[in-house]
């Protein structure tokens, strides 16, 4: 497996869990008797590892326009 798509799936699953953790501490949610540092944790990384994902996509669409003259090393 390449390591981008092993970084990109890594992402998306951290992503997925910290949105999860979100839920703690909120009023009307599902785990409203939970620590609230622990929704503020997982929102905030959710919401970085979302951000980190845009800056790769957009890493690797430029990279394909830029090498896409080259032939392939394989």
């Amino acid at each position: 497996m390449h390591p981008t798509l092993k970084s990109t799936i890594t992402l998306i699953v951290a992503a997925i869990v910290l949105f999860v953790l979100s839920a703690s501490g909120q009023a009307g949610r599902y785990w409203e008797s939970g620590p609230g540092w622990l929704g503020w944790l997982g929102w905030i990384g959710g919401l970085l590892c979302v951000l980190l994902l845009i800056v790769s996509g957009l890493y690797w669409v430029i990279s394909r326009i830029r090498h896409r003259d080259r032939p392939s090393p394989h």
